[in-house]
């Protein structure tokens, strides 16, 4: 990010969303919104006096609400560029964010700029949203959680800073249980597969294994499905260093209202039978969904899309990244949910595609 920022040719325009779009190839006509974030971009040098003195503490959404930030704070700490930004919902406008700046960057009358661009080739590649239905007591017991929830409790700059911890007590989970295609693969939800669970629930419990090797970790599963270079060699380590991989459906997840360990009701494939545990912290692989931006963007420049919500390419094996509007190209998860290596590969081929016309003048 940091190369992009200092890149000569590049500008980013953070907090801004494309409202209309005119043209054709090579004359396009956009409208930017820059939502204003309250914060002179060009004064404020991110010394962090005011967050210092915001006396408003919300839920980080970067730490997926695993943490607090004040109401006026940067958005992570490689944030490109490195302006704060005010949460107006959650501000009581006390103003002691305003006396604490030297530079007077912070005013509440900055409105939101709206900017007529033009350009040539348009990349789209807005991402993916995580399916949060209330599945197995997700968002009514604490020590239910996600994938991107424990990404964030096992990263060095993370809420716990790297250490395993569940949310309800702080304390070290030792039984843990892996729950595979939540909301996916389900003709009633989401019919599809999300290609990345299984590989994220290796990642992820491999992790845990390697710095507490006394854990208890169970992965549940319709089907491993481990694709990709090294990924089945991978799927083998991890089951020869004790992680248990059960082929089966969890029925039920009741909480103890006492300990906040969680009762679960869990049927292995080819058993016939029901089988009853207690774990301490449940994780679960949801389907990725079309993001919101990409349902925006969609309808903004009137993209086709796809059965399962995602942008629609121009053709599926053949050519995945042009779309039947010349000049606009889609990336990684917006056509589709893909692992990180064919994201990268399909955005370096966005990228080289787009810049062909481009280059023609």
């Amino acid at each position: 990010m940091l190369e992009a920022n200092r890149h000569p040719n590049i500008e980013i325009l953070s907090s801004s969303e494309v409202v209309q779009l005119d043209g054709y190839i090579g004359n396009f006509r956009a409208k930017v919104k820059r939502n204003s974030k309250f914060v002179s971009e060009t004064k404020c040098t991110g010394c962090g006096a005011c967050t210092e003195v915001c006396p408003i503490f919300i839920p980080n959404y970067f730490d997926e609400g695993l943490s607090a930030r004040k109401c006026i704070d940067i958005a992570f700490a490689q944030a490109v560029p490195a302006i704060y930004d005010i949460n107006r919902e959650t501000c009581v406008e006390c103003f002691a964010c305003v006396e604490s700046c030297e530079e007077d960057a912070i005013d509440f009358s900055i409105q939101d700029e709206y900017l007529d661009i033009e350009i040539g080739t348009i990349i789209v590649a807005t991402g993916w949203d995580l399916y949060q239905g209330p599945d197995y007591g997700y968002g009514t017991y604490e020590n239910v959680i996600n994938q991107i929830q424990l990404e964030r409790i096992l990263a060095p700059n993370g809420p716990t800073f790297g250490h395993l911890k569940r949310p309800s007590d702080r304390k070290r989970p030792t039984k843990i249980l892996f729950i595979n295609c939540v909301g996916s693969r389900d003709v009633k939800k989401n019919a599809w597969c999300s290609v990345i669970c299984c590989n994220l629930s290796l990642k992820n419990s491999k992790l845990i294994k390697s710095e507490y090797p006394d854990s208890d970790i169970m992965v549940t599963y319709i089907d491993m499905r481990c694709a990709g270079k090294d990924y089945e060699e991978y799927y083998r380590r991890s089951r020869e260093a004790g992680i248990v991989f059960a082929k089966g459906l969890v029925g039920d997840i009741q909480e103890d209202p006492i300990t906040k360990n969680l009762i679960v009701q869990f049927e292995p494939v080819g058993t016939d039978s029901v089988v009853t545990m207690e774990v301490h912290m449940v994780v679960l692989s949801p389907a990725s969904l079309p993001s919101k931006g990409t349902v925006e963007i969609a309808k903004v420049i009137n993209m086709e899309k796809s059965p399962d919500g995602f942008l629609k390419e121009y053709h599926p094996r053949l050519d995945p990244i042009s779309t039947k509007t010349m000049g606009i190209y889609i990336a990684g998860s917006a056509q589709g949910q893909k692992e990180i290596d064919k994201a990268v590969s399909q955005a370096r081929g966005a990228a080289s595609a787009a810049s062909i016309p481009m280059g023609r003048g």
